[in-house]
């Protein structure tokens, strides 16, 4: 462990960050950027990959004209059993995110499904069955205003990140997520191109060559799938460096309350904070759910008090820190945040085999 905290600089990070802007940007592309050798660049990668410290996940969920229905669920389990219920639910499809937290709730699980009759089932037949639950609460997300894909670590500068962007200004994304825009053609992914996205889940930067073999078609017709998807947010890329050795360890979720009135400058004001990783409309006693990652634990305190200062109208109902982030986007990870697998996000399989013959 120590001499993977030891081997990781600058020159990692700034790679991760820029991976962060252009995810399949080529080596030769980003070489000038970062002031170093493709070769080097291609070298360390694969390194830090390979010791699960950093990774590039591709994510498609939107089938047809409708998004997925997407939920936090909320677990409280027996004493002793959080471990392994949290175990259980990291290797299912429909959970791309298991965290264990502080407070009132032992997990916190970020679930996506085809529908509604999904979701019902996968609380119902899966997870309220799994030995040491006791209890589940589950907050129907209606919006994304700020998706997890957006956060980005701080280590190029303005005129580097302006490079792979086109970009002329160091102004932040305004907010809005792949999920919360209104239903599109060019957003939709095809059945028969779900094993391609799917193919992309442990690697996003696969070569176009590879996934041509695979998947039995031309490059030609390959990059133009890859393009469709790409332009139309059906498919998103997420780089991430484990989270002990980012320079934001801590990830923490606040709850909150909103008038609907104020919900897009609710949005506004927290995607204008840089610990802000997510944040959506949900359903349930509170309408906003937020996750940031913090520098430090004591950073929790002075981050609610800058989203009230800035949205007065917001009140903050509820905040805990993950003791362990299980799962995220997909990812296995150990207690440090390296990866340890990918679980493939195949969200349209059944979320209840077993149980396939009851209502």
């Amino acid at each position: 462990m120590n001499s993977a905290i030891s081997a990781m600089d600058d020159l990692d990070r700034a790679l991760v960050h820029a991976l962060q802007l252009a995810p399949r940007a080529s080596w030769e592309r980003l070489g000038p950027v970062l002031g170093a050798r493709p070769d080097t660049l291609a070298r360390r990668w694969e390194r830090l990959t390979e010791s699960g410290e950093a990774w590039i996940s591709g994510i498609g969920l939107r089938t047809g004209s409708t998004p997925p229905r997407m939920a936090w669920v909320e677990v409280t389990c027996t004493a002793g059993t959080s471990p392994a219920v949290g175990a259980a639910l990291a290797g299912d499809p429909h959970a791309l995110g298991v965290e264990h937290l502080t407070g009132g709730r032992d997990l916190l699980v970020f679930v996506a499904v085809p529908d509604l009759h999904a979701l019902y089932r996968y609380l119902s037949f899966r997870v309220q069955l799994i030995p040491g639950v006791v209890s589940t609460r589950s907050s129907v997300v209606t919006a994304v205003h700020y998706a997890p894909d957006r956060w980005r670590l701080d280590q190029l500068t303005p005129a580097q990140s302006d490079r792979l962007t086109g970009r002329t200004g160091r102004t932040r994304r305004p907010p809005g997520g792949p999920f919360s825009a209104a239903p599109s053609a060019t957003a939709s992914i095809a059945a028969e191109e779900r094993p391609l996205v799917l193919a992309l889940a442990s690697d996003a930067r696969r070569s176009v060559a590879s996934l041509a073999r695979e998947f039995a078609m031309s490059e030609s017709t390959l990059r133009r799938r890859l393009a469709r998807l790409e332009s139309g947010q059906g498919l998103r890329f997420s780089s991430a460096l484990a989270s002990g050795l980012s320079g934001w360890p801590v990830a923490a979720t606040v709850w909150a309350e909103v008038a609907e009135y104020e919900v897009a400058d609710c949005a506004a004001a927290a995607a204008g904070l840089r610990e802000t990783r997510m944040c959506m409309s949900v359903s349930g006693r509170w309408n906003f759910v937020i996750s940031a990652r913090l520098r430090t634990l004591e950073d929790l305190s002075r981050y609610t008090s800058d989203l009230t200062r800035r949205l007065p109208g917001l009140r903050i109902t509820d905040s805990a820190v993950s003791l362990y982030v299980r799962k995220c986007e997909a990812q296995e990870l150990d207690h440090e945040g390296r990866r340890i697998r990918t679980v493939p996000p195949d969200i349209w399989s059944d979320p209840a085999p077993d149980s396939s013959r009851v209502v």
